[in-house]
Parts: C-alpha cells; sequence; structure tokens
C-alpha cells in the first residue's frame, strides 16, 4: 500500500512538470515553425505533446517550418512483477519507442533518424479494475509528457542546432 501511495504521489508531482526551454532561450531561427508528425500507434499522442510544449514556449506549427517526425511510435507494456500469494500482477513496465527525424522546409535532412527509448515502471493492484484503469493512462500520459521532454532536449541539443542559437 505505501508503494502505491508513494508511486501516486510521485506520478501527480511528475504530471504538473512540462518541457520548457532552459532561461527563456528561443527556438533556434532553423526550427521556428516547426510542424510536428507522428506515425504508429502512440505517434499522433506523442506529436501533439511535443506539439504542445512548443507552443507553451511560444513556438508554433507553419506550413512553411521544419517537420519533426516521430514515427513508428508505440507504448508496450509488460507485467514486472507478479504476487506470489495472490498471482496478481503488482509491477508493470511500460516502454516507448520511436524514430525521430526533422527536415527542414526544404527537404533537407536537419537532424538525421535516431532512435528513441523511454522506460518507467509503476505499480498498483491489478485486482482492483477500476484503479487499473485510471491508473494505466496516468502513467501512459506521464511518459508521453517526458518523451516529449527528451525529443526536445535532443533535438535543441543537437550540435547542429545549437550553433545555430542567438
Amino acid at each position: 500500500m505505501k508503494r502505491l501511495l508513494l508511486a501516486m504521489s510521485l506520478a501527480l508531482s511528475l504530471s504538473a512538470c512540462g518541457f520548457h526551454l532552459q532561461d527563456g532561450a528561443s527556438i533556434p531561427a532553423a526550427l521556428t515553425g516547426m510542424q510536428v508528425e507522428g506515425s504508429g500507434p502512440a505517434g499522433g499522442s506523442l506529436a501533439q505533446a511535443v506539439a504542445r510544449a512548443l507552443e507553451r514556449d511560444g513556438n508554433y506549427q507553419q506550413k512553411t517550418g521544419p517537420v519533426l517526425h516521430i514515427d513508428n511510435a508505440g507504448i508496450s507494456q509488460r507485467v514486472i512483477s507478479i504476487s506470489p500469494a495472490s498471482g496478481a500482477a503488482l509491477e508493470f513496465l511500460n516502454t516507448l519507442r520511436a524514430d525521430i527525424s526533422v527536415v527542414g522546409a526544404d527537404g533537407k535532412t536537419l537532424l538525421p533518424p535516431q532512435p528513441l527509448l523511454l522506460e518507467n515502471s509503476f505499480s498498483f493492484n491489478s485486482a482492483s479494475p477500476l484503479a487499473t484503469t485510471e491508473q494505466q493512462n496516468a502513467a501512459q500520459r506521464t511518459m508521453l509528457r517526458q518523451a516529449a521532454q527528451q525529443i526536445l532536449a535532443r533535438v535543441l541539443n543537437s550540435p547542429r542546432f545549437r550553433e545555430a542559437k542567438p
């Protein structure tokens, strides 16, 4: 029960965090107006999370902007711990996989395709079906926000764009 409460409080505290550029820095000129496109089972949700993070920092998508591709995005879940007494699943591992790349408005590759892997473990009592669905959804929303942060950090910290910052 203590682990459940700890996991839930951690999830709630993480849900309030969002990606913000450090020290009010701006998006490099080469990425201004960046569009975000996603494919795969979780591609649309992940693309929306990235687009929201960009909008919070003042970057709104433009049809003439570069395109951040999030391809083959998917979230899988597996059981990593089972109660010996009840046989109920206690701990789970969510894994998000995707490939990211950035293509300029002129069609030139700005960031070559690279894999993204994010794993989060969480626990809850799987014998309580009402809590199970909401906890799984909350864990996946948290994972999407974390993945959006990782994607933007990776893109903005790419040597090509670090040099281009004003």
